[in-house]
Order: structure tokens, then C-alpha cells, then sequence
């Protein structure tokens, strides 16, 4: 089971709603996310992730393919080579719980406006 859970890719993951891998995933970010995008997920030198526009694509595919590979030039790391797959997913679902929070001095909107599928946003 843990082996066909590190299979996961950007190609195949999906959104996960369990609170232990959400808790998971909050955690990973608080330390390995938050320099950049903030405790809260507002932004400082890395985008605002609580609002609905998104640079890169806001599908949680999309998120985990920046998570996975990062961004370079703009500074993002890749993170394939510190994080497990199952990780990626669970920060990346995590990052996806964000949206709407609405945190104190959150960075202005940047990129496109996405629209979350209904489902995803239910399991919120």
C-alpha cells in the first residue's frame, strides 16, 4: 500500500479530505512553505495561495506539478527530491483548504481566476 501511495504524480493525484493528512500537510507547510508564502498562506516574497487566481493553475494537479518541480526562476525550490510523493498531496491539499481565508495583509491577487470544481470545495 505505501508503495502504490508513492506513486502518485501530477498526472494522478487527487484531493484528499482526511483531517490527519490535512494536519499533515499544514504542518509540512508551516515548515517548509510559510518563509515564502506566509503562516497563513497570504504571501510575502511567494503568492498569496487564499485567494482564487493562480500563476501557475489553482487544479490541485497543477499545484502539486509546482510543489514537485517548483518554480526556479522565481526562486521556488523543487521539492521532489525532500518530499515523498504522499507529502506533495497532502500539502497540496492543504494549500487548496486555504482558499477563502482571507488572512491579515494577504499579498494581492496574481495570475487567473480558477474556479473549483463543487466536489472539492464540498470536502472542504
Amino acid at each position: 500500500m505505501a508503495t502504490s501511495a508513492n506513486n502518485v504524480d501530477e498526472t494522478n493525484v487527487t484531493f484528499v479530505a482526511e483531517a490527519s493528512r490535512i494536519e499533515n500537510g499544514q504542518t509540512m507547510f508551516v515548515q517548509k512553505c510559510s518563509p515564502c508564502h506566509g503562516q497563513a498562506g497570504g504571501g510575502t516574497v511567494g503568492p498569496n495561495l487564499t485567494d482564487t487566481y493562480w500563476i501557475h493553475g489553482g487544479d490541485i494537479k497543477d499545484i502539486f506539478r509546482v510543489i514537485k518541480n517548483g518554480v526556479p526562476n522565481k526562486g521556488m525550490i523543487p521539492w521532489k527530491s525532500q518530499l515523498t510523493p504522499v507529502e506533495m498531496q497532502d500539502i497540496a491539499s492543504y494549500i487548496i483548504t486555504l482558499e477563502g481565508t482571507n488572512p491579515p495583509n494577504a499579498k494581492e491577487p496574481q495570475g487567473e481566476e480558477y474556479i473549483r470544481e463543487e466536489e472539492t470545495v464540498a470536502m472542504k
